[in-house]
């Protein structure tokens, strides 16, 4: 179904209503959503034109959360996978998000793996009714038997209550029909409910149970690391003269970046230009700057291609766009941080 830019529009699966803000390409909508709920792109077949709400439904009062202290209200522990786009609207990762929607502090293990491997682990705590982002999957993984598994336990006076463990298989159909409404995020992702409730004893068990315990877990995890490269620290905005000395814009065609291009080899062209953008990515998270633009070309998208792949992996990046400029066209990328 074709819509219009400003047309009222209702998605079929949530039942939100929003306002087309503009047509993307590959059949995709942006759609703005009623009650500041953000912009989120959408297939044109997950929308219908809006009709008159009935006055029942626009007065309808919110459901009621129940509250039981020793039992988790809301849905409990939940994974929710953030969509990535490309520049051509096109799936490229997803940011995973831990949502701890419960009345308790909580520990927890994250695993990322795909068919045996791990790719990635994190181990931390959570506050009650609060999200933390994790880390990307590579859309790619969906492929490579992508699963995660998840172990949890609260955090009791004197202790952590009991353990709470799932593998869960991320498959590609279900992974697909699990796109919601997700409210901690403002708008839709993919979402499992991994523990919907979590026992909470009032102290701490009398004995461990059997098996290794998480703080055992992560000491063995901790362990098998290598030793710590430079650290990636979160952006310092103390340097006030360097921060405002700084260019927020690199051009990365070659005459720009060296004295003279005639001595770079061709097959060095592209490793010299990502070297020289690394750099600059590096010093501007250092001075905490708020965005630069990347001037890439557009030519064969190689190198547009390739930036686009260190950012989807560079954290502290909030997201990046290849939109028309009026300075440089399609040829930069906008990156801003958080």
């Amino acid at each position: 179904m074709k819509f219009t830019i400003g047309q009222k529009v209702r998605m079929k699966r949530t039942e939100n209503y929003g306002e087309v803000t503009k047509l993307l390409p590959g059949d995709l909508v942006q759609v703005k959503l009623d009650g500041g709920l953000g912009h989120i792109p959408m297939p044109s077949e997950a929308l219908e034109p809006a009709v008159a709400q009935t006055q029942e439904a626009k007065h309808k009062p919110p459901p009621q959360a129940q509250s039981n202290p020793e039992v988790s209200g809301g849905n409990g522990v939940q994974v929710a996978f953030d969509t990535v786009l490309s520049n051509e609207a096109m799936p490229v990762a997803y940011e995973v998000y831990l949502l701890n929607s419960t009345p308790h502090k909580i520990i927890y293990e994250f695993k990322a793996m795909t068919h045996s491997d791990r790719r990635w682990i994190k181990v931390g705590q959570m506050d009650p009714n609060t999200k933390k982002r994790l880390e990307p999957v590579e859309y790619r993984w969906l492929n490579e038997k992508l699963s995660i598994e998840l172990d949890v336990r609260t955090v009791v006076p004197g202790g952590t209550g009991p353990r709470h463990f799932q593998k869960v298989s991320i498959k590609g159909k279900q992974f697909f029909g699990k796109l919601t409404e997700v409210p901690e995020l403002y708008r839709e992702a993919h979402l499992y409910v991994v523990f919907p409730k979590l026992e909470k004893p009032s102290t701490a068990p009398a004995a461990e149970p059997k098996g290794p315990t998480l703080k055992a877990l992560t000491r063995e995890v901790m362990a098998q690391k290598p030793p710590p490269k430079a650290p990636v620290v979160k952006p310092q905005r103390t340097n006030l003269r360097a921060k405002m000395d700084f260019e927020n814009t690199i051009d990365l065609h070659l005459e720009a970046l060296v004295r003279d291009p005639a001595e770079v080899p061709r097959d060095q062209v592209l490793s010299t230009q990502l070297r020289h953008f690394e750099n600059y990515l590096s010093m501007a998270l250092k001075l905490g700057i708020d965005n630069i633009f990347v001037i890439h070309g557009v030519g064969d998208g190689i190198l547009k291609r390739e930036v686009h792949k260190i950012l989807t992996k560079t954290r502290y990046v909030r997201k990046f766009t290849n939109e028309y400029h009026k300075k440089y066209g399609y040829g930069a990328t906008e990156v801003i941080f958080d």
